[in-house]
């Protein structure tokens, strides 16, 4: 899924860029999956792109989803959205899902998928207070900010303790907004101390469609139980495009005369 933002250009200016995220483009291609990118398509387009692919992943981004997009304005001023972003994810989530596409989303996208199929945020974590951490400090590397930083209890006998293996363990976690109300059709899978939902899935496990508020595409070749949800992700792709491929006819000759 592409973002937009305001950079700096080589000679300073501030310029639009549409942007990928480069942690989750390399992971997808060392997995063996093809990233591609269809930014700003029109609704009507929608349907046309995804007959070309076997998977969707919403990314993170330093933007948050409009709250207009479920009941609310903003609670304050100065808010950075991507609403060109919004016009094309909340749908595509919606017809993902219609058409059986796989689906995965990590923070930002974790929160369209919420929001796409009914659910709203709380806008700011750092005003609800609470014992959990969920942000990162800015003063941090890169790597400092992608490390565990709490951990998370998986539903007891749920899908995501069964594809990490895991009942609890700890997690990335760079975001300041989260599920508020989680939308019908979603199962919490996951949640933090706090009772925040940390990784949610739709209904009806097969449908692969996965909802990850920290990062398993980061450091998925060190954790084993980030490498195992990549690795679901995957096979559903391969899966998805072997149903689509057609089955060839045997071609049967005529007898010699």
């Amino acid at each position: 899924m592409a973002s937009h933002r305001e950079l700096g250009n080589e000679n300073g200016h501030p310029q639009q860029y549409t942007v990928m995220d480069e942690a989750g483009t390399r992971t997808l291609v060392n997995l063996g999956l093809q990233p591609v990118c269809f930014p700003r398509v029109p609704a009507g387009r929608l349907d046309l792109m995804l007959d070309t692919v076997d998977g969707l992943l919403l990314g993170g981004s330093a933007t948050n989803v409009h709250p207009r997009h479920y009941g609310e304005e903003p609670i304050r001023e100065g808010m950075c959205f991507d609403e060109a972003r919004d016009a094309v994810s909340l749908p595509l989530v919606r017809l993902a899902i219609e058409r059986g596409i796989p689906l995965i989303a990590f923070c930002r996208g974790s929160q369209e998928v919420n929001v796409a199929l009914g659910g709203s945020l709380h806008q700011s974590l750092q005003a609800l207070g609470g014992p959990v951490v969920h942000w990162e400090d800015p003063d941090e590397s890169l790597e400092a900010q992608y490390r565990e930083r709490h951990e998370v209890s998986c539903l007891p006998g749920g899908a995501l303790e069964r594809i990490t293996g895991c009942s609890r363990f700890a997690v990335s976690s760079l975001h300041s907004q989260g599920v508020k109300r989680l939308a019908p059709g979603l199962v919490a899978e996951a949640v933090a101390d706090d009772g925040l939902v940390e990784a949610s899935r739709w209904y009806d496990e097969r449908q692969f469609a996965w909802a990850f508020q920290f990062h398993p595409e980061w450091g998925h070749q060190q954790h084993p139980r980030y490498a195992r949800v990549m690795a679901a992700f995957v096979d559903a792709c391969w899966q998805h495009q072997r149903a689509r491929e057609p089955v060839a006819m045997p071609v049967v000759l005529p007898e010699a005369a």
